[in-house]
């Protein structure tokens, strides 16, 4: 078939040329972003790369994304060109975060009252008791002048949040190994995601089989939990996420989730709820000891609504509404450094975008990072401004050009939990202490799925 004639198309991408067989491969590997970002001002806001065997079209424009992702979300779904499905998939099993068309609906309407912003709202005590768990640890590293990777602090009281408000338990004695489970889970997928020519999944290399040890461990530390839930009934309702999920039915059948749907998404939430927020709480910090004056307008909001250093109180649902700077503290941050710096859609049939032709299966890789850089939509597009999301602000901005949680009907679902969780974090943090990074280091990016500082953001924590 010739596409470009059924389509009517008149005109191509430029081409972002790589090496003979290979393409970019390399590149992309080594650094998705820089390179995302170099072929965007050499080519504009949509070209084509080869990224080993395949072509992808990379989209940096916030029309571009929508085309892709809401006005054509039926044309272009969820990859389905790794060994037949995402390689999340292989943690996740089919969730919410690995499907799409009608099994994804089916599990989004059943999910959509879990995360209502009610509920969500319930649980910001929850919240400030794994912060005040957090200051404390905190107090013994200032005290001794510890140096702290702060990358690593911000897992724990993230795992330590999803942890009670999951299971409404502390299992901190466990975090290490959680953490440490999901972490090589995802290095395992960003490795197979970045290079194509992986061999299967389940071919015994020291890898897979260290990833296939790590999912039975994380399989086992959920079911478990699973199980203990349900044998206990009602006798045991703590209203948590768990409860919710076990408790939610499909509107059509009636029918609940089983052990291995509620195990699924329970891991989806694991997934994508501890370590986006703790990335973009890393990079907050790391902006904000870029900018002093904006550390200080922080400072200076936390002192006023909760009182300075350890003379303050924690936080309440009730202050949020007079936090506003340090909720556009963590949303400038997520601009700046998106936790999850781009996505791919692949099209199920011949299509176009933007008037050009998109044959099947050609991937559309929409590069977030680039969006919220753009020029036509960020004035001083790199600087950390948090301004520009304050209330009176953010009505101007376009919805569009700002997609840390995506946008259209697959964005996340719990969005809502996870910034009322940076906001609440921020200035907690910032109420107590000065997070002060260690000098002499060099920050690099490191992408493996989410966007993080390779080999973590050292600091000390001195009180106020």
């Amino acid at each position: 078939m010739n596409t470009s004639a059924t389509l009517g198309a008149t005109r191509t991408f430029p081409n972002h040329k790589g090496h003979p067989i290979i393409g970019s491969m390399l590149d992309f590997r080594n650094d998705p972003v820089t390179l995302l970002q170099r072929a965007w001002k050499q080519h504009g806001d949509a070209f084509t790369a080869n990224i080993g065997p395949r072509k992808f079209v990379v989209l940096s424009h916030p029309k571009l994304a929508t085309e892709v992702l809401i006005e054509r979300k039926n044309v272009f779904k969820r990859s389905n060109i790794f060994e037949g499905g995402t390689p999340l998939t292989y943690v996740l099993g089919l969730s919410l975060i690995t499907t799409d068309g009608d099994g994804w609906l089916a599990k989004r309407r059943l999910m959509q009252p879990v995360f209502h912003r009610q509920r969500i709202a319930n649980m910001s005590d929850k919240m400030v008791a794994a912060g005040t768990s957090m200051l404390a640890r905190l107090d013994q590293h200032a005290s001794a002048a510890n140096k702290v990777n702060l990358s690593e602090e911000m897992k724990v009281v993230t795992l330590d949040i999803i942890n009670q408000t999951m299971f409404s338990t502390n299992v901190l004695p466990e975090i290490d190994r959680i953490g440490h489970t999901i972490d090589n889970s995802l290095t395992w997928i960003a490795g197979r995601i970045s290079n194509p020519l992986q061999l299967p999944a389940r071919w015994p290399t020291p890898a897979n089989r260290k990833f296939w040890s790590n999912r039975t461990q994380m399989d086992e530390f959920l079911y478990r939990i699973i199980r203990d839930r349900r044998a206990a009934g009602e006798t045991q309702n703590k209203g948590d996420l768990l409860d919710m999920l076990l408790a939610a039915r499909d509107e059509d059948t009636h029918l609940g989730m089983n052990d291995e749907q509620v195990r699924n998404e329970v891991a989806g939430i694991y997934g994508a709820g501890h370590e986006t927020t703790a990335v973009a709480l890393t990079w907050a910090w790391h902006a904000l000891n870029q900018h002093p004056e904006a550390l200080q307008k922080l400072q200076a909001e936390a002192d006023r609504v909760l009182g300075a250093g350890t003379a303050g109180r924690a936080p309440t649902l009730a202050d949020l509404p007079n936090l506003p700077y340090a909720l556009a503290c963590f949303e400038e941050a997520m601009r700046l450094y998106p936790p999850v710096p781009l996505t791919v859609r692949v099209a199920y049939e011949d299509t176009e975008i933007d008037g050009i032709a998109v044959p099947q299966r050609m991937g559309a890789l929409i590069a977030i990072h680039n969006i919220h850089r753009h020029p036509e939509f960020w004035p001083d597009a790199d600087e950390f401004k948090p301004e520009r999301f304050l209330p009176e602000n953010k009505a101007k901005l376009n919805r569009n050009a700002y997609m840390p949680f995506l946008t259209g009907p697959h964005m996340c679902i719990g969005n809502n939990f996870a910034l009322m969780e940076g906001q609440l974090l921020l200035a907690m943090m910032a109420q107590r202490y000065h997070v002060r990074e260690v000098p002499n280091q060099t920050v690099q990016r490191q992408v493996a799925i989410t966007m993080r500082p390779k080999g973590g953001l050292w600091v000390r924590f001195e009180k106020r």
